[in-house]
């Protein structure tokens, strides 16, 4: 073979590796056609196209340069099926050489794996998208006091649709159960258990003790499968006579409770996902969500979608506090829209929010786990309820420092490792405002420090009357504050 032949044949198999690198770059073949015809002409023929069978309809995909009717044509068939053909026009310089009739086979078969793959993609996107999209509720649960929005996005590369979903249905009792989740990897497998999942859920829920519980026995589920799937998830069931949400997570991305005026908090979470141990030992949190709430439950596209984890929660965090202060109808596609909206979503996304009606109330009720986190939520929300019946500034002051001790002393004192509840409540009647914090613990002895032991003298300097109540399964510290019309703010 002369040194011509040699380069020639070395040029024909570069065109072979170029073309199988852009035919393996997208499924989307009409694309990648185009950009073999580009390294095909004029390089090595005057005219490249592609026609492929759909039915009986023969189209054309990709044209470059001129092709006519009687250029040689080379069949495209994979696995056994004839998908259209190619047609090379005009010499060219591998043909010269004896090699061209491979060099233009090889590439047809090549062309025809890409199409016939591109094809399976299509089918499977389709079905598990169709799968997954008939598996999401609709519509939501309808309330008078709460509004229950969701969003799917799927992810805009062309990664095969993923397991997310989320749900939410009302229970026997009236209160309305919620899910959310991520089955891992993709496809049609991945919607199929998500579909599983979120019915084990929903049939867990007819029993209700607990979120954790709940979780628990979709954990066994999962487990039984011939080919477990790491599953994450998170659970809750919320009252809507008192709007407090109790709710449980296996390993998903922690919850996020926003108030009015711009507080926003990430909630607690705990256990590890589903399908992977036997027990996944989540733990039941619970929050109020006062008026004017938005508290917002999401799978992980919508923070990795940068791969930087931190600052996908903090441009999550900005959305939900600009969401917070608004009226959106659709607080969590509107949400979707600011967080994407100078970035592109590499995964699906599953999104619900619970938003509580911003009325004013005769009173006031706050429950939360018996954690110091919660402390600044209560304050916040007190202060909002103090506002509106007139309060001043200093008496405001009195009231949220008062029942921020009273608080923080319940947190510290009433529970050992394992938190429970303590309940805030607030009326007024006959001009004295009355505040009772209650737990349902039994109190450890205090250990004396230096800077400890003033919260009693300071509630009692704060207020006008103080009285705590011991009882053997709660103890119930009452603050009591006077209010005549000259104390009250104009």
């Amino acid at each position: 073979m002369s040194a011509i032949d040699d380069r020639r044949l070395a040029a024909a198999l570069r065109l072979l590796v170029a073309a199988s690198r852009e035919l393996a770059a997208s499924f989307d073949y009409a694309q990648t056609l185009t950009a073999v015809g580009r390294l095909i002409v004029p390089a090595f023929a005057a005219g490249f196209s592609v026609e492929v069978d759909e039915g009986e309809i023969r189209t054309t995909l990709a044209r470059t340069g001129r092709v006519g009717g009687g250029a040689p044509a080379f069949p495209l068939a994979a696995r056994g099926q004839r998908l259209g053909i190619m047609r090379i026009a005009g010499p060219t310089a591998a043909s010269e050489t004896g090699h061209g009739l491979e060099v233009w086979d090889e590439l047809a078969l090549r062309i025809a794996v890409a199409i016939d793959a591109a094809q399976v993609y299509a089918r499977e996107h389709h079905v598990a998208d169709t799968l997954q999209r008939a598996l999401l509720p609709e519509p939501l649960p309808v309330d008078d006091r709460l509004v229950f929005d969701a969003a799917y996005l799927p992810g805009a590369q062309e990664a095969i649709v993923g397991g997310d979903w989320y749900d939410a249905f009302r229970l026997p009792d009236g209160r309305i159960a919620f899910s959310i989740g991520d089955v891992a990897g993709h496809g049609l497998r991945a919607a199929i258990v998500m579909g599983e999942v979120r019915q084990a859920f929903r049939a867990a829920a007819l029993d209700p003790n607990s979120p954790a519980l709940v979780l628990e026995r979709a954990n066994t589920i999962v487990n039984m499968r011939a080919d477990p799937v790491m599953v994450t998830a998170t659970f809750g069931i919320v009252d809507p006579n008192n709007a407090t949400v109790t709710y449980a997570s296996a390993g998903h991305p922690a919850p996020v409770l926003a108030l009015p005026g711009g507080s926003v908090q990430i909630l607690p979470k705990d256990g590890v996902p589903l399908g992977i141990v036997e027990r996944i030992d989540a733990t039941d949190w619970t929050f109020t969500l006062p008026p004017g709430a938005l508290f917002t439950v999401y799978t992980d596209g919508l923070i990795e979608y940068s791969r930087d984890i931190v600052d996908g929660e903090r441009r999550l965090l900005e959305a939900i506090r600009e969401s917070a202060g608004r009226a959106d109808p659709e607080p969590a596609r509107a949400l979707l829209q600011r967080v994407f909206a100078t970035h592109v979503n590499n995964d699906d996304v599953a999104m619900l929010t619970i938003a509580t009606a911003d009325v004013r109330d005769s009173e006031f009720g706050f429950t939360f786990t018996a954690l110091p986190m919660a402390v600044p939520l209560v304050r916040r929300s007190l202060d909002r309820f103090a506002q509106g019946l007139g309060l001043d500034a200093d008496r405001r002051f009195s009231l949220l420092t008062a029942t921020g001790e009273a608080m923080a002393n319940a947190i510290e004192h009433a529970y050992g490792v394992a938190p429970g509840l303590v309940r805030v409540q607030a009326s007024l009647s006959d001009d004295v405002l009355l505040v009772t914090v209650e737990d349902e613990g039994k109190w450890k002895p205090a250990t004396r420090r230096d800077e400890r032991g003033r919260g009693l003298p300071l509630m009692r300097a704060l207020m006008d009357a103080v009285e705590i109540r011991t009882h053997q399964a709660r103890t119930e510290v009452r603050l009591m504050m006077e209010l005549s019309e000259d104390r009250l703010s104009a």
